[in-house]
C-alpha cells in the first residue's frame, strides 16, 4: 500500500504525513480490549500511549493513544470499511478537513473492538478519534486532496 498516485494532470504523489487515533475511557471501560483494537486498527507496530487521568467532572479516566508516520496513517485509514469511506466523501468534506490540512474522522468505539472501522455518525456514542495530517502541496486545494485520497483507498 503506501501512497497513491494522483491522476491529475500534476502528477504528484498523494499520501498522508502522519495521523493520531485518540480514545477517552472512562473507569469502567475495558482499556485493554480498546488497547487491541487500536493496535490492530494503527497497523500494530506503533507504540500505544495510555495516560490516566481526571475527568472535567473529577472521574478516573484514561487517554488511548497512537501516532503514526505516513505509510502507516494511510494503512490505517484502508481499514476503513468501504462504506464509511464513501460516506466521508458523499457527505462533504469541507467539515473534515480543518485549515491546518488535517483530514478528522471518528469511528464508533463498538465496532472498532470488534474489528470494524465504520464511521461514527451520533454524536453521543464512544468514539476513537482520527486526526491525519494530508501531503498538500502549493497549488493543490486541501478538500480535493482529501477526497483524491479517499477515493484511492475505496478503489484498493
Amino acid at each position: 500500500m503506501g501512497r497513491i498516485q494522483d491522476t491529475s494532470s500534476s502528477g504528484v504523489v498523494m499520501g498522508l504525513h502522519g495521523g493520531e487515533w485518540r480514545i477517552h475511557a472512562s473507569a469502567v471501560d475495558e482499556c485493554e480490549v480498546i488497547e487491541d483494537a487500536v493496535s490492530w486498527l494503527s497497523g500494530g507496530s506503533s507504540e500505544i500511549s495510555v495516560h490516566k487521568e481526571k475527568s472535567a467532572l473529577g472521574a478516573p479516566m484514561q487517554t488511548i493513544s497512537v501516532k503514526m508516520k505516513g505509510k502507516q496513517a494511510l494503512s490505517s485509514l484502508a481499514r476503513l470499511e468501504n462504506e464509511s469511506l464513501v460516506s466521508i466523501i458523499e457527505n462533504g468534506l469541507d467539515g473534515r478537513v480543518d485549515e491546518d490540512k488535517f483530514l478528522h474522522v471518528r469511528l464508533k468505539l463498538e465496532r472498532l473492538v470488534q474489528g470494524r472501522g465504520v464511521l461514527s455518525q451520533d454524536s453521543h456514542e464512544s468514539v476513537a478519534k482520527g486526526k491525519f495530517k494530508l501531503e498538500v502541496y502549493p497549488g493543490q486545494d486541501s478538500i480535493g486532496v482529501a477526497e483524491k485520497l479517499l477515493m484511492g483507498l475505496i478503489r484498493e
